[in-house]
């Protein structure tokens, strides 16, 4: 057993006692013995000062399911982190524990949906109460989209030999690892497109966050001459030093390309900018493709920007698809946002199929030398490609 210390400024002595009761338990004791001193009110979150684990976590290294249940039913937080970051998930994974791993995994997409459930519609303003971010999790130009559009931004080229932008705190804004996953992004939004094809007219896209322009060039990037250019390629951007690099760079002069200067929310919610946002697509009824790779947003930002496209999206063979970097430095976290990702966009008639992508570049050490912190911890990527249910 671990060596448990109580900080005995949290809790009242009889809470204390029996929390250091269940902590021991969820190590050794029968599942009905750990039931009583849940039914007997014990502190199922509550965490040990020597490694940070909670009950959940020494359950699952147990690989007790039934004490798993009994804790979570219990009020056992499902994504607590220990002191090296890992949730009872991971604990789970690297023990090779799958039904456990299921049981932590269902506990967390149950709770989210209950949490966005009572929270009514989502606002752009709110952030769900696991701080889900779509790159980073912390209260710098990072963390806040407002303060990362008045900060200073940098690009250069990293340790690894590719280009970055990087904010003013050195946090990565966009890097070039992220490229295969773009080509990706765009292979499965583009290939099978009926305007794609030879002889059509050409796509109508919308990308949201310019970042490095990566996947605005693949965009803009044809196969072989047979195949068609975008026939309206809409960006926007809102950062002022991003929007300079797009005219240093000229992207803002390629045919059919059109910049709109300021954050989403300020075109899509609101209905007397939306017909602006609207203008190239045939008969104003959405586009073929949309991307999103925002920075500094939470979780309710993404939804938000779910819950409008049905206004914006081509119903017919319109797709839909997003940097996905939610919670993207846990395994058990980032497979809960994504099942979360995929719920939210089914209330708003969309159907989800994910591609898993091996990106073992972006572990790489030199990848992220100089930056501020990473955004991104695991060998697989989910990729989301949506698309409208058909009635």
């Amino acid at each position: 057993m671990s060596d448990i210390k109580m900080d005995e400024a949290h809790l009242p002595t009889d809470l204390l006692e029996l929390a250091h009761r269940l902590l021991i338990a969820a190590q050794a004791a029968p599942a009905s013995e750990v039931q009583k001193l849940v039914e007997a009110g014990a502190p199922t979150w509550y965490q040990d000062d020597s490694l940070g684990w909670s009950a959940l976590h020494y359950a699952a290294e147990r690989k007790e399911p039934q004490i798993l249940e009994i804790l979570l039913k219990g009020g056992a937080i499902w994504n607590s982190v220990d002191k090296w970051g890992r949730t009872a998930g991971e604990v789970c994974i690297s023990l090779g524990d799958e039904e456990g791993w299921e049981i932590i995994r269902n506990e967390g997409i149950r709770s989210e949906m209950l949490h966005h459930a009572l929270a009514g519609p989502s606002s752009p303003q709110s952030d769900s109460s696991t701080n889900m971010k779509l790159k980073a999790e912390d209260k710098t130009s990072a963390g806040d989209n407002l303060t990362f559009l008045k900060s200073k931004l940098t690009w250069d080229v990293g340790k690894d030999g590719k280009e970055r932008v990087l904010d003013a705190d050195g946090n990565g804004v966009m890097m070039g690892w992220e490229e295969p996953l773009m080509v990706e992004h765009v292979k499965l939004m583009t290939h099978d497109h009926p305007n794609a094809q030879p002889g059509a007219e050409g796509m109508t896209i919308m990308n949201v966050g310019f970042g490095l322009g990566i996947v605005d060039r693949l965009f803009q990037s044809t196969q072989s001459p047979s195949h068609p250019k975008p026939l309206n390629h809409t960006i926007i951007e809102a950062h002022p030093q991003v929007l300079q690099y797009i005219k240093d760079k000229g992207v803002d002069k390629l045919p059919g390309v059109r910049i709109l200067e300021g954050r989403w929310q300020d075109f899509l919610l609101d209905p007397e900018r939306l017909g602006e946002v609207l203008q190239g697509t045939p008969g104003g009824m959405g586009y073929d493709a949309i991307f999103v790779d925002t920075f500094a947003e939470g979780y309710e930002d993404l939804k938000a920007f779910f819950e409008v496209l049905p206004d914006i999206l081509e119903p017919e063979n319109g797709i839909f698809s997003f940097w996905n970097g939610l919670g993207a430095t846990n395994a058990t976290i980032y497979a809960v946002s994504s099942s979360l990702a995929e719920l939210h966009l089914e209330d708003v008639g969309l159907d989800t199929t994910w591609h898993d992508v091996l990106i073992p570049e972006s572990l790489r050490e030199e990848v992220w030398k100089g930056v501020r912190r990473r955004y991104w911890e695991l060998p697989g990527y989910k990729l989301p490609i949506a698309k409208m249910k058909l009635m």
